[in-house]
């Protein structure tokens, strides 16, 4: 299942730069424009490899990349939301990182970002009108009580880490308490914390209304339990010379011939766990050669296509081949598509996992409300 978090972290601080200008997608490179190839009309002297290279580009300052941006990005009420405060938020990228964006996809990412800010920000008023004032003092014992929460080896990896850059865990505190925009974020998690998630109460009737209310969610897809013999007709990987095609022929044809032994001496009756332990090349044979439940996106399509054909438990495949080499299959049990019954291990997820898409559901809803009743105004990119 799906669900959408307002993600925040202890410190209440986004890592900009690197939701900003991660790796480029296919979507960003698709939309970045291709360069035609030059033809010429007829083929030209050699010439020297120098005038071959194109011209340098060059590269851009940050203040040159967000030329674009407006001084005041966002208002809401009497606070400014400025371009200074996003470009400290995304810090000093490098100049070739941002020459991979055209400028509509750094647009569009800006965009994205300013409504990050505009939401966090709000969110912070949320808390100060309910009494969590941002302070240093606030983000220390914030701090002390996310490092005190983390499991032992969590904090061990820290701070070695730290040890290789020379600094330690108060180092680290006091950097953070020295920076006004860590100092101002922290009351995020806080308030939420402390003021929304109380809030938050999940009944047996909410889970079974959720459970009915979003069937779809819940399918559970056509599935078989199944076992197997496979023949490799792979050749030994230790090999001191590797085989050619003719002898690689040859061992396709010894073992498609044992395979086709092997499913005859199982419809006489022979024991299948017992000759899956014997013959087969899969680790599986430690289990008699059961392969356990899977869908049929779960095994390669030649494999899974005779495991669905097959329809009465203990019915045995032909010789099957796949990428692996030779396969006798059983089917073991086969299970209709179907709607996940609400079991006490799906209650169990449900009750986990409900109160966190509640709390994502109300941050939202406040951040909603608010933008009407605090006259917020964002200022147009173009």
């Amino acid at each position: 299942m799906k669900r959408t978090t307002l993600i925040v972290s202890a410190a209440g601080l986004t890592v900009a730069a690197a939701c900003l200008f991660g790796t480029v997608s296919a979507a960003d490179a698709k939309a970045q424009p291709q360069k035609a190839e030059a033809k010429p009309a007829a083929a030209p002297a050699a010439q020297p490899a120098e005038k071959q290279l194109p011209a340098p580009r060059k590269q851009q300052t940050m203040e040159e990349a967000f030329s674009f941006l407006p001084e005041t990005l966002a208002t809401i009420g009497d606070r400014k939301i400025t371009k200074k405060e996003l470009l400290e938020r995304i810090g000093n990228v490098p100049p070739e990182m941002l020459a991979q964006f055209p400028p509509e996809v750094l647009k569009a990412r800006v965009k994205q970002m300013i409504d990050g800010l505009v939401n966090e920000e709000i969110v912070i008023m949320l808390a100060e009108k309910a009494g969590i004032k941002p302070s240093k003092e606030l983000l220390l014992a914030e701090m002390d009580r996310e490092i005190k929460a983390m499991p032992p080896q969590q904090r061990d990896m820290i701070e070695q880490q730290l040890k290789l850059q020379n600094r330690t865990i108060e180092d680290v505190k006091k950097e953070m308490a020295n920076d006004p925009m860590k100092v101002r974020a922290v009351a995020i998690p806080v308030y939420i914390r402390e003021k929304v998630k109380p809030t938050i109460k999940i009944t047996d009737a909410d889970i079974e209304k959720f459970y009915r209310e979003n069937q779809d969610k819940f399918k559970l897809p056509e599935r078989v339990s199944a076992s197997h013999i496979l023949i490799t007709n792979r050749p030994d990987e230790n090999a001191a010379v590797k085989p050619d095609a003719a002898a690689l022929a040859k061992l396709d044809q010894e073992a498609k011939a044992k395979a086709e032994k092997i499913l005859a001496q199982l419809k006489q009756g022979a024991d299948f766990a017992k000759l899956a332990a014997q013959e087969s090349a899969c680790p599986s044979k430690a289990r008699g050669g059961s392969l356990g439940e899977f869908t049929r996106e779960g095994m390669v399509p030649e494999f899974s296509k005779a495991a669905f054909a097959l329809t009465k438990k203990g019915e045995l495949s032909g010789v099957v081949k796949t990428m692996y080499g030779y396969h006798i299959i059983r089917l073991d049990e086969k299970k209709p598509a179907e709607i996940h019954p609400l079991d006490q291990e799906l209650k169990d997820y449900l009750r986990n996992y409900l109160p966190e898409m509640k709390l994502s559901e109300t941050i939202q809803k406040q951040i909603a409300d608010a933008k009407k009743s605090m006259n917020v105004k964002i200022a147009e990119i173009k």
